[in-house]
């Protein structure tokens, strides 16, 4: 299943997201891609997150307040399931998110954004096994 493109955020999330970016661009040594990847994973997240906020009612985007500081470890590993389950990614991808907000979270820990890091005990998805290609014999005319 592919995900939506640019899901919305309120005027907090986007905030968060564009401090965030801020740091990548001016004090980290990436390529633009990967900053761009990290911010995708993030502005995903943050939106699952935030309409995870509003269970049955029937409030505005700009009225779901976003709170940093009231990331979960629990939401961060049903988001993982979330990957895996509904969004049937590969877990390449789903690794790949976890590692940017694992990114993100020291980055909000390192400047006081937040008392304690949610994502420090959510552990990795296995990787898949590929069996390793078999040789097959052609038939000779020898035989």
């Amino acid at each position: 299943m592919k995900r939506q493109a640019n899901p919305q955020l309120t005027p907090t999330g986007e905030e968060a997201l564009t401090q965030y970016e801020q740091t990548l661009q001016n004090r980290e040594d990436l390529t633009p891609a990967s900053i761009r990847n990290y911010l995708s994973d993030l502005h995903h997240f943050l939106a699952w997150y935030e309409t995870c906020l509003v269970t049955g009612s029937d409030e505005a985007l700009s009225h779901r307040a976003f709170d940093l500081q009231m990331i979960t470890t629990p939401a961060l590993t049903r988001y993982r399931a979330y990957l895996q389950k509904d969004q049937r990614q590969k877990p390449t991808s789903v690794n790949r998110a976890l590692i940017s907000f694992k990114r993100y979270f020291a980055w909000a820990m390192q400047n006081h954004r937040m008392t304690y890091d949610p994502s420090a005990t959510v552990k990795l998805v296995g990787q898949e096994e590929t069996p390793p290609a078999t040789l097959t014999m052609k038939k000779s005319k020898l035989w």
